[in-house]
């Protein structure tokens, strides 16, 4: 028994450490809205088991992903949950960032370098906020009640 154990063990790490050495080709939500990433080898590993994700991305590099975590109540008024936090997966870990209120969307830019989301409540401006992907450092931020659109700066369109 304890030579299987050892193998399965052994069988996790390896898949593990495969993801963070490889490319990854794609990434989904599976059926019960868990994250799974499949490398350019064909490996498909799952991430998460809380089934609590949603809005996957996969980054242009091909090595950062990004989901929001769906909270598990519903705001008054709405008809669905929303997300206060965005999960990043980078080199075999997660991180996360949070927003008061909600994530109303969220995109990468510079090929996944850096990541933008617009945070805020259902029916007014909020905030948009640029961060370094790999330190979570924030990079610039601005009120878009206070930034007409015209003279917002390129990452806050959107994906590149």
């Amino acid at each position: 028994m304890k030579i299987i154990s050892y193998i399965f063990l052994l069988s996790i790490c390896t898949a593990s450490a495969n993801i963070k050495a490889e490319t990854l080709k794609q990434v989904y939500l599976d059926q019960k809205n868990n994250v799974h990433l499949v490398t350019e080898l064909g490996h498909d590993v799952q991430i998460t088991k809380t089934g609590n994700s949603a809005s996957l991305k996969l980054a242009p590099d091909n090595k950062t992903v990004a989901w929001l975590v769906m909270n598990s109540w519903i705001a008054e008024g709405d008809v669905e949950p929303q997300s206060e936090e965005l999960k990043i997966y980078q080199n075999g870990k997660t991180k996360s960032i949070k927003c008061s209120l909600f994530i109303r969307d969220y995109w990468f830019w510079l090929n996944g370098d850096q990541v933008a989301i617009d945070c805020g409540g259902q029916h007014f401006a909020g905030w948009e906020i640029l961060y370094n992907t790999k330190t979570l450092k924030k990079i610039a931020s601005f009120d878009e009640a206070k930034v007409p659109l015209k003279n917002r700066p390129d990452w806050s369109h959107g994906d590149e």
